[in-house]
């Protein structure tokens, strides 16, 4: 059995919240655009950039846990942890970054185009120095004996020939 783990440590959201999920956790919490930043002439708001992202610290890719039979009958404990902690942040933060400049309160400018399109560069010179910054990490705290977002994976049973989709 192969089994596909994404660790990480953190999901969050830069905006308003809804707040409905907070009370119901069945229902996914909603963001929405809040003011980032704002010029005002004595109290009249002028000109603000209001806008809303999402990012999280977690692997960049699936890491591959494989159990055989053996594995499975004395319910192995497989461990994946997180090893991409800035190069994840960086790229979820600019990649889910939206943005809009608004003056005297209506949008002058959507800047989410402006964003698609240099964000790809932008990434791949992050990812360029973070990288390094996350092997340092993972070496630093491996030699220190810790690892941070770790996720334990065991097989209890499996049976071949009938699909079953679990959580």
């Amino acid at each position: 059995m192969t089994i596909a783990t994404r660790p990480g440590i953190v999901e969050g959201h830069l905006g308003d919240s809804s707040s409905a999920g907070f009370a119901d956790f069945t229902n996914k919490e909603t963001f929405s655009n809040t003011e980032i930043a704002s010029v005002k002439l004595l109290i009249i708001p002028v000109l603000s950039v209001v806008g809303s992202a999402a990012f999280d610290m977690a692997n960049n890719t699936l890491t591959t846990l494989t159990f055989n039979k053996a594995d499975i009958d004395a319910k192995t404990i497989r461990t994946a942890y997180t090893q991409n902690f800035t190069q994840s942040l960086t790229t979820s933060l600019v990649s889910d970054l939206s943005l809009t400049a608004n003056l005297l309160g209506l949008p002058l400018l959507n800047l989410n185009t402006l964003i698609a399109t240099v964000s790809p560069p932008v990434v791949a010179l992050l990812n360029s120095v973070t990288a390094p910054v996350d092997t340092l990490l993972t070496n630093l705290l491996g030699a220190l004996g810790v690892r941070l977002g770790e996720a334990d994976v065991r097989v209890t049973g499996a049976t071949c020939g009938r699909a079953v989709l679990v959580q």
